[in-house]
């Protein structure tokens, strides 16, 4: 426990069999941290033993099927200021960690209850495939405690609203809980049966239908997830919090499934204006059209729908909002690039292309479609013209690299935009590189 700090962060998570993640989990934060504290709920591997090992301190509780039963009492053990409730298989990185401090500090002086961040969701390459909102450090005030059995969240005892700070566009959770693929059988009829319990007592509560819907989903059974949807969206109200992330979740992913299942236009554009209706900020149901119409052929429909998307990210932000947008934002460029050029709106294709490709420069698809709306099929042009695509390209691509070269020529070949192969060959290549060439 380290006591020259200014603001006391306590550390804790409840754990059960996780050896695996356990040393990361007390590693990223430990030099900011004031304490950490480790519930464990039965673990019959190393966990407990590596916890000790890391300095921190735990405590045993019994599992009662009640996630938030155990996060509240992991609350109750800790003495610092401000509470830091990572899961296991959740850490943050190290610029993030340094800037920590600081920003709660300045939550505490503004009397603020919490602090929203990001959530990134990693797939088994690493790579984010979504990007939420989670409330994961917040005051240790006797009335900030979680409820629900499972799918937990923060709320008030006395029933008024949580004060949250922003900081989603500065810091960032990387969650790899989704790296083992699918939940397993009995987790998910765990999962099932407590989302249950919860109906049980909350017979209206569309947000646990829509959690039900995502089980089935995992499991594979797209029927049963539709029908769950369904049932969620008829006990909504026509307008929701702005901030419901969860109910966002469950119209686009039923918007994905009508799409993929080929359901009339009708029942799908019934859908998305409920969902436009109930949350007007929410960016994801055009994306979620966009791609449904793209993958009919449809591509200058798509096109309006997608920049609508990017238009209602860049006006209201990914703060509970744009968890697929923000998590496939180069899948997005590069769906746009070949919307445009499908529609034959070639200016907006060279720009959607370019913006694609400073982040991601061999993205040969999207290159070879820039190529082709620079460089016209049975166009002529002059070796000047050439010149002037070449330096435009310079700004991506790094021509001392030899890697960058190979690959412009490559995509070049491949566009068959022969002339303009020819043109790199010439004026990019030293004579021997040319010579290697041609003995492939």
């Amino acid at each position: 426990m380290k006591t020259d700090m200014d603001i006391r962060i306590s550390q804790c998570m409840i754990v059960k069999n996780e050896e695996k993640n356990i040393c990361q989990a007390l590693s990223w934060g430990k030099d900011v941290m004031y304490e950490q504290i480790v519930i464990d709920t039965g673990s019959t591997d190393n966990t407990i033993k590596l916890a000790k090992q890391l300095g921190a301190r735990v405590c045993h509780f019994c599992w009662t099927d009640n996630f938030s039963a155990a996060k509240n009492f992991a609350i109750e053990q800790c003495s610092g200021d401000w509470i830091a409730f990572l899961d296991a298989d959740e850490y943050m990185l190290e610029k993030d960690v340094k800037n920590l401090p600081p920003m709660i500090k300045e939550l505490d002086k503004r009397k603020l209850d919490g602090l929203s961040t990001g959530w990134q969701q990693l797939d088994d390459k690493g790579r984010i495939f979504l990007s939420g909102t989670q409330v994961r450090f917040f005051r240790n005030d006797p009335d900030i405690r979680y409820q629900r059995r499972i799918h937990e969240q923060l709320e008030s005892v006395s029933g008024r609203e949580l004060r949250l700070g922003d900081a989603v566009n500065e810091l960032s959770i990387f969650h790899t809980g989704y790296q083992t693929q699918n939940l397993s059988k009995k987790k998910s009829e765990r999962n099932k049966k407590l989302i249950l319990e919860e109906l049980s007592s909350h017979p209206q509560d569309y947000e646990m239908m829509g959690y039900m819907g995502d089980v089935y989903l995992t499991d594979g059974d797209k029927k049963e997830a539709e029908q769950w949807y369904l049932k969620s969206i008829s006990y909504m109200p026509p307008q929701l919090r702005e901030n419901d992330q969860r109910s966002a979740i469950t119209f686009t992913r039923l918007l994905i499934m009508l799409g993929e299942k080929e359901d009339s236009w009708e029942s799908i554009r019934e859908i998305y204006e409920k969902a436009v209706k109930a949350l007007p900020k929410e960016s994801d149901f055009d994306y979620a059209i966009g791609r449904i119409l793209a993958s009919q052929g449809k591509f200058a429909e798509a096109l309006n729908y997608l920049e609508a998307s990017l238009e209602k990210l860049n006006l209201y932000g990914r703060n509970n909002k744009a968890l697929l947008l923000a998590g496939n934002l180069l899948e997005v460029y590069e769906l746009l690039v070949r919307c445009c050029f499908q529609a034959e709106q070639t200016e907006k294709c060279a720009s959607y292309a370019t913006t694609y490709l400073k982040y991601d420069k061999y993205g040969m698809a999207v290159l070879s479609k820039l190529l082709k709306v620079l460089i016209p099929e049975d166009s002529c042009f002059s070796e000047k013209e050439y010149q002037e695509i070449q330096e435009f390209l310079s700004f991506i691509y790094d021509f001392f690299q030899l890697k960058d070269r190979l690959f412009l020529l490559k995509t070049a070949e491949l566009s068959k935009r022969s002339d303009f192969s020819n043109y790199i060959q010439n004026h990019l290549f030293t004579p021997e590189e040319r010579n290697l060439l041609t003995s492939f």
